[in-house]
Formats: C-alpha cells, sequence, structure tokens
C-alpha cells in the first residue's frame, strides 16, 4: 500500500508542483492588478471596466455553452490519442464558430441599452464593446488549453498566463503614471491578454492534437447528446452568471455598480481554488474507476467544505481586513463584504460538486429544469421583495440564489452514484 501510494505520488509530483507555482503566480499578479486599479481608477471609470468584463463574462459562456468544458469528458481515458482528441476539439470548434456570429451579433444591441442609463458616451461604449468583442473572440482559442491539461503539461498551460499577467500590470503601471489609464484602456488590455494566452495554448498544444479537416457528424451527435440536458441551464447560467452587476447596472447608480463590481474583485481569492477544479479534479475524477469514486468524491467534497467554512469565517468576523485590499473609496463595506465572501463560499462548494459530476457525465434533463424552475421562483420572489437598486440587496439576492442551488447538486450526485449500480 506505501508502494502504491507513493507510486501515485511520484505520477502527480510534477503536476502539482507545476499547479503550486504557476497557479499562485498567476493569481498573485491578477490580485495585485485588480487591486491597484481599485485604488487608481475613480469609482466611474471602474465601473465602466466592471460592467465590460462581466459583460463578457456572459457573453463568453452563451458562446461556448460547453462544448470546450466537454472535450476532456467526452475523450475520456483516450484523451492522450492525438487523433482522438482532436476529434472532439474539431467538433467544439465547430459549434462555437457558429455561436460566435449570434452571440456577438446579440450583444452590440445588448450592450448598449445595459449602459444606457449612465451616459458614459457612445465613443466609450463603442471602445468597452471592441474590447468585449476581442476578448470572446480569443476565448474560443483557449479550449487549447485541454490538450495540455490532459497530458499535464502544466508549464505550457501557466507559462502564458504568466507572462500575460505581468504584461498586463506592467503596462497599467504606465498608464497610470501617464494618466491614461481608463476602463476602456484596462478593458483592452485584458482582451489582449487573453488573445495572447490563446494563441499560446493553440501553439504548444499542436504536438497533442491531430484535427482532422472537417468536423465528424458522428462526434457532433455524441457532443450534443452529451450536451443536450445542459443547453437550457447553460444558456440560462450565460445570463445568470453576471446577474447581480446586471441588475445593479440597470436600476443602481454608478456609485453602486461601482462598489458590486469592487467588492466582486474579491472572488479573484478564490481563483486559486477553482482552478484547482478544472486542472486537478476534474481530469483526475474522469478517470477513476467507479470502484473508489464514492470515497474520493466524498474526500473531495470534504475538504471543500472545510475550506468554505475556513475562508467564510474570516470573512464573516473580519470583513475590514478585506476591505482594506479594496482602499478608502470603499470603506464602510463590512456587512456587503461579509456577504459576498459567504456567497463566493458556498458557490466554491456547488462549482466542486459540479465539476466532479461534469466529469463522470452525469447530466440529466430533470436536473436542468430543476435549476432553472428553482433559480426563477427564488429570484422572482427577492426581486419582489428587495429594493434592487442598493448594493446590500443586490448581494443578498445573490446570496439567496446560491443557497438554493446546492440541494440540486446533492441531488444530482445522489443520481450519479445509483447509475453506477445498473
Amino acid at each position: 500500500m506505501t508502494q502504491s501510494f507513493t507510486t501515485k505520488l511520484g505520477q502527480w509530483k510534477g503536476s502539482l508542483l507545476a499547479f503550486a507555482v504557476g497557479q499562485p503566480a498567476v493569481q498573485v499578479l491578477n490580485l495585485l492588478t485588480g487591486f491597484l486599479l481599485l485604488r487608481w481608477m475613480s469609482k466611474e471609470e471602474f465601473a465602466m471596466f466592471g460592467v465590460a468584463f462581466a459583460f463578457q463574462s456572459t457573453v463568453s459562456q452563451f458562446t461556448d455553452l460547453g462544448f470546450a468544458g466537454s472535450i476532456v469528458a467526452l475523450a475520456g481515458e483516450r484523451g492522450t490519442e492525438p487523433t482522438w482528441l482532436g476529434r472532439y476539439m474539431r467538433a467544439a470548434r465547430y459549434y462555437r464558430a457558429r455561436m460566435l456570429l449570434f452571440a456577438l451579433m446579440g450583444a452590440a444591441v445588448a450592450f448598449p441599452l445595459l449602459v444606457w442609463s449612465h451616459d458614459w458616451g457612445l465613443v466609450k461604449v463603442a471602445l468597452l464593446f471592441g474590447a468585449i468583442a476581442l476578448a470572446v473572440i480569443g476565448q474560443g482559442w483557449m479550449m487549447y488549453g485541454s490538450p495540455l491539461l490532459v497530458h499535464r503539461r502544466l508549464g505550457d498551460y501557466y507559462r502564458p498566463q504568466i507572462i500575460g499577467a505581468a504584461a498586463r500590470l506592467a503596462v497599467c503601471l504606465g498608464l497610470f503614471a501617464l494618466g491614461w489609464l481608463s476602463g476602456w484602456t484596462v478593458a483592452w488590455l485584458g482582451a489582449l491578454g487573453i488573445l495572447f494566452t490563446g494563441w499560446s495554448y493553440r501553439r504548444s498544444a499542436r504536438v497533442y492534437v491531430v484535427e482532422p479537416v472537417a468536423s465528424e457528424p458522428d462526434i457532433r451527435r455524441e457532443m450534443l447528446r452529451y450536451l443536450a440536458p445542459l443547453f437550457p441551464g447553460a444558456i440560462f447560467t450565460a445570463f445568470q452568471m453576471q446577474i447581480t452587476m446586471a441588475i445593479i447596472t440597470a436600476f443602481g447608480s454608478t456609485e453602486s455598480v461601482a462598489e458590486v463590481a469592487a467588492l466582486g474583485r474579491i472572488g479573484q481569492l478564490f481563483y486559486l481554488l477553482t482552478a484547482f477544479n478544472s486542472v486537478i479534479i476534474e481530469p483526475y475524477v474522469a478517470r477513476l474507476p467507479a470502484a473508489i469514486l464514492r470515497k474520493r468524491y466524498i474526500q473531495i467534497l470534504s475538504v471543500a467544505v472545510l475550506i468554505a467554512i475556513a475562508i467564510g469565517s474570516v470573512g464573516a468576523c473580519f470583513p475590514e481586513t478585506l476591505l482594506w485590499l479594496l482602499g478608502p473609496k470603499y470603506n464602510g463595506l463590512e456587512r456587503e463584504m461579509s456577504l459576498i465572501v459567504i456567497t463566493a463560499c458556498i458557490g466554491y462548494v456547488s462549482a466542486v460538486m459540479w465539476t466532479m459530476q461534469a466529469a463522470r457525465k452525469w447530466i440529466w434533463w430533470w436536473g436542468t429544469i430543476a435549476y432553472i424552475c428553482t433559480l426563477l421562483v427564488v429570484q422572482s420572489v427577492s426581486a419582489w421583495a428587495l429594493d434592487l437598486s442598493q448594493t446590500m440587496n443586490v448581494l443578498m439576492f445573490s446570496l439567496i440564489t446560491s443557497l438554493a442551488l446546492l440541494p440540486i447538486g446533492a441531488a444530482n450526485a445522489i443520481c450519479g452514484f445509483r447509475s453506477l449500480r445498473k
């Protein structure tokens, strides 16, 4: 048993070391940049950037709809075979290319309407949308990170991210020194960083992927069958991902938009944990034998819950410590900070559950329907009961939503384990 553990540790040592070095490096650079921007930018300029970032995330989610994320699960145990993996990569690219056109056309109409009440000017709105469009296009190349994860080439996976994050920090510092730092310039820097990272992934992944000239109909059908129960939820989630920002942008003042965006930066503290989900947990769980799956699932989830309790306790008891990171412009938001941390902890636990369930292809129509119906009911009641022009109430809205989704994840896991007995 000791030898077996030593062998497994040796197999994972390189990957864990690369993750332990690479992810914190990216995390620290992005955190430093984000918190410096909060101090350097006016509330209005940071509100512009926050809205653009949230809108970009929504459009990216709507454009992908799970195609890129399905590659590792569908390739399964044969994911290390270049031609086999390439078939799924090509199918994902086929669908994403078609979704991209419709997503950008809809975004070109929706974004100006969303920010209409803030009087930011046509030129700035156009520049912000240009950055959004470039980032969404560049996001398509990010799927080439999947082969690097399958082959545990984490050095190639993290190197472009570190270079891009360091360059972004340096350029932001230069723009601040020159007095040119603004919402749209920061948005464009982020878009260029995504483009560079995606291009680097595609270049590094050529060794591990052999894509067919055209996508194969049978592979496309397999991908659709796998994702079909997820589509309604994915489309719904595309609009749900940044719902708090959308609500405060539509109904609140520019100052409230800046506060919600600033508090949302605290979510970056969880990027190390959420990155661990996709980089380490998903490929590991996807290849686990069914005989030990239940044990590993419980172990991983238990660790996630303990981590969430620890972080949530710190956020609830010492919110002023985290507020210091945001700068003096955001003093007095102790209660709001506690809420955002607790909500993020609940979301992290849900994300760990979902990562493991998706890796085992535990996706059913009933789960999607329950997810959508639960959110519609909970959010409708919350919207009726709360004044959503206030920052505190918008964050409470988000907390209630996160709590409502936990039982659905638990029910999905129970059904997944029952399916193993058949």
